[in-house]
């Protein structure tokens, strides 16, 4: 296996080419595509609605989640068309309601079904235009290099040279020329963490940046109503998804875009968590729909092709960190309110134009001392390590065929059952990287053991309780503090050394060093700091469930129990 790589420059690209890249060639070849789509949706759609009654009560049910969505939900994505395409629906539905043979009633529905898949199909299709990509290209590396320019204190240089500084900030690490060296022999899926709306703009510059071609994603179609950011996101591979619609056929088409679009090669993004961890611990639980995705595309293959010509399925879990996370108040109250033990708080997008998205891509690079973006070792889709040539490994480090996995005798076989437990598999794997490759940051320590004896201090209460606690109350002694950073940072040192996690350089330095500048940078952004150094000398909050959501980061790893 390859040893991680820092990255200090631009790499180049794997395939110079743009009209070669995967991406391209799919949004060129976009009608035959659809069609592709639209029949293998239909096919396993009429495999599970096998008669008349079962088929027209599945659109029925279609029509009215889709009318309650309009009316009951309705989002500025929603496109007037919409309403006219539905009451079209109605009206033929309600055509069909009347014919009693049941052989033209189900060939009615039939058309209707595909009618519908149709027009999803065209609603959520993504599109690559080559000259927005390569302006894009420009654009992303000179406005973090030059933001990141100034908000080290160089004002006077917003327009000087500022490459060296991106690549030090950005902090890119990872098995590199591995990952490059499979995305040329097969397929290569990058599933990040997430708990950021600057994820996305993150991960899409880091991609280009160690030279791999553009990837497919799914964003939000609410994105899509941000002005120039919808633009742009349309025409760089993204294709839509309404979180909305939750009817059988929407979701297996959605399947279906997924793992055609993998079996046609074009390199896939997916945030496998499905939304932004609301409590800031790392995804434990992860949406496997499309992970199976990559499953069915890797059967696909291997049915298709012989076993030396079909191509093969990278997945690279991905962790980005960041001392802040500029949506934490909100996304903490969110995460309370879904646990049941406080008034609910809707979700609100607070970026939903052009400029409060980019003022909250300015505020988090400008006010951001730093990122870090650890790629973690390449995967099949069944969760075995791959070697540089993308040869599969066991954990007892013995090769294996991946087709055997698919096999029952002689005969590849499709059984979604089996599938489910070796989508579980891979999830569980995924998440096993999430923490290996976490970096573990300065905000991150502090926050933890704050939170830590806050809680030992009030022990007798359970975390809604404790969470409601006057802040003038909290006051931690400094002393007391500083031995349990020291303490607990030698824990994680340790696990470092285990290979269970990663560390910033920071971390082996001063304990004192380390606490200054795991609060300072912790409170860069946020109106009420989360952790700060009182008249007392000691260690205060102003704001405990904005520091209960920094402390969920380093759950997960046991150190819990190392307290003195």
């Amino acid at each position: 296996m390859q040893e991680s790589q820092k990255i200090d420059r631009r790499l180049d690209p794997v395939i110079p080419d743009i009209t070669e890249w995967p991406i391209y060639k799919l949004s060129q070849d976009k009608e035959s595509f659809l069609k592709e789509v639209v029949k293998a949706t239909t096919d396993k759609l009429l495999n599970k609605f096998k008669d008349a009654n079962s088929l027209h009560g599945e659109l029925k049910s279609v029509l009215y989640q889709e009318k309650n969505r309009l009316t009951k939900e309705p989002w500025k994505s929603d496109k007037p068309e919409e309403r006219i395409f539905w009451s079209e629906i109605k009206r033929k539905i309600l055509i069909v309601d009347s014919i009693e043979e049941e052989d033209k009633k189900f060939k009615e529905d039939k058309k209707i079904l595909k009618e519908i898949l149709h027009f999803y199909c065209l609603e959520i299709v993504a599109n690559f235009e080559p000259k927005k990509y390569r302006v894009a290209q420009k654009v992303l590396p000179f406005l973090f290099g030059r933001l990141m320019n100034v908000s080290a204190g160089n004002k006077k240089n917003f327009f000087f040279p500022a490459s060296k500084n991106i690549y030090e900030k950005m902090n890119i690490t990872g098995p590199i020329d591995h990952i490059r060296n499979l995305s040329k022999k097969g397929t290569v899926i990058v599933v990040p963490t997430h708990f950021s709306n600057i994820d996305s703009p993150t991960i899409g510059l880091i991609i280009d940046i160690i030279g791999l071609p553009a990837m497919t994603y799914g964003a939000g179609i609410n994105l899509f109503t941000i002005g120039i950011l919808s633009r742009w996101l349309n025409d760089l591979g993204a294709y839509k998804l309404d979180r909305r619609r939750k009817n059988t056929p929407y979701l297996e088409l959605l399947k279906n875009y997924s793992t055609i679009a993998i079996t046609r090669g074009a390199h896939s993004l997916f945030f496998p968590g499905g939304t932004r961890s609301r409590s800031g611990q790392i995804e434990k639980k992860l949406k496997l729909g499309l992970l199976g995705t990559a499953l069915e595309a890797q059967r696909q293959n291997l049915l298709n092709f012989n076993e030396e010509t079909a191509k093969k399925i990278f997945v690279v879990p991905v962790v980005l960190n960041y001392h802040f996370v500029m949506e934490a108040a909100s996304l903490i109250n969110q995460h309370l309110a879904i646990e049941g033990k406080e008034q609910f708080i809707a979700e609100k997008d607070d970026y939903s134009t052009s400029y409060k998205l980019l003022k909250l891509i300015l505020k988090v690079i400008t006010a951001n001392p730093g990122m870090s973006i650890s790629f973690a070792s390449p995967m099949d889709v069944f969760g075995n390590e791959v070697d540089f040539e993308g040869q599969s490994i066991n954990k007892i480090g013995q090769k294996v065929q991946i087709k055997n996995y698919f096999m029952l005798g002689d005969t590849m076989t499709e059984d979604l059952q089996r599938d489910s437990v070796y989508t579980s598999i891979l999830g569980e794997r995924i998440v096993e990287k999430f923490l290996a490759y976490n970096t573990v940051l300065s905000s991150h320590i502090v926050s933890f053991v704050a939170f830590e004896l806050i809680g030992r201090e009030f022990k007798n209460l359970d975390i809604y309780q404790l969470l409601r606690i006057p802040t003038d109350e909290i006051e931690i002694d400094i002393e007391e503090f500083k031995m349990e950073v020291n303490n607990i940072r030698e824990k994680i040192i340790d696990l470092y050394a285990e290979g269970k996690l990663k560390i910033h350089e920071r971390l082996k330095g001063d304990t004192d060093e380390i606490i200054k500048h795991g609060i300072k940078n912790l409170g860069v952004y946020h109106a009420q700091m989360p952790l700060e150094v009182n008249n007392n000398g000691n260690i205060s909050t102003q704001d405990l469930k904005v520091l209960y959501f920094y402390h969920n980061r380093l759950l997960g790893y046991g150190l819990e129990k190392h307290f003195a």
